[in-house]
Order: C-alpha cells, then sequence, then structure tokens
C-alpha cells in the first residue's frame, strides 16, 4: 500500500465514531511520522472553556496509532495497550496540533512519543505529552 492508500483510509477511519464527531483531521502523514489537528468547539470543552482531557488524550492516542500504522507492513494495523499522558498547561487555541513520531516499531510492539499543541496565530504552546505503546494486530483479527 503506497503512503498515500494509507493515508487516504487512514482518514476514512478518522471520518468516523468519536474522531470525526470531534472533527479530527490530518494535517502531516509520513512514515513514522503523523500530525493530526483539531479545531475546538464548544462542544469539546470543560467547564473552564478548556479543551476537555479526553479530547486531547483522544487525539494523541490516534495520531500514535496513525503512526505506527504508517510503519507497519500491509494488512496491519494497531491498537492501544498501553498510554501515559502529562497535562502541562491548558488544552486551548484555535487548532490543538498532536505531532506522534515513532520511537520504537518492532513487529508486534510499537512506543510512540506524542506532543501535543495549542495553536493560536503564530504561537504554539505545549499542553501535553504522550508516551504509547500499541500493538500491531492483523485488519479484521
Amino acid at each position: 500500500m503506497t503512503n498515500q492508500n494509507l493515508q487516504d483510509l487512514f482518514q476514512k477511519i478518522t471520518d468516523k465514531g468519536f474522531t470525526g464527531a470531534s472533527g479530527f483531521k490530518i494535517r502531516d502523514f509520513e512514515e513514522g511520522k503523523v500530525t493530526l489537528e483539531v479545531a475546538p468547539k464548544e462542544e469539546l470543552t470543560q467547564f473552564l472553556g478548556y479543551v476537555h482531557a479526553g479530547v486531547v488524550t483522544g487525539l494523541a492516542d490516534h495520531a500514535a496509532g496513525a503512526a505506527y500504522a504508517s510503519v507497519l507492513a500491509g494488512g496491519r494495523s494497531c491498537m492501544t495497550i498501553e498510554l501515559k499522558i502529562n497535562f502541562l498547561k491548558p488544552a486551548q487555541g484555535e487548532t490543538l496540533a498532536a505531532e506522534a513520531t515513532v520511537v520504537s516499531a518492532g513487529g508486534t510492539i510499537g512506543v510512540i512519543q506524542v506532543n501535543v499543541y495549542g495553536e493560536s496565530g503564530d504561537e504554539r504552546t505545549l499542553c501535553a505529552t504522550a508516551l504509547v505503546t500499541l500493538r500491531a494486530v492483523n485488519i479484521g483479527a
């Protein structure tokens, strides 16, 4: 499968369910490194007006899955088995961007580092960092 085919497939997956309802989109997609983004809307905020931690975590998790999937053999996908996230600042801005980079890509287990930024104009603020461990699975398994 070509990188463009994989990106197209991943965007179709992203357009469904929680990620689709939240408005997650692919910004950059290359082998071993993926950036997803979301434009925060009121439905995604908590009581103080910041983007809810669950949305930030979901964005980081989904970006990690895309990054690991980008290095797996055709016919394979992945599922999260562990996720550790540290929230550094309130998540806010015109856009949130999750930059995921493969740290280790074994045939069965992958480890991905994800940084989530709040962006407004030219300003970027690191609001969360995550380390995600995923298990490769055969599609349909």
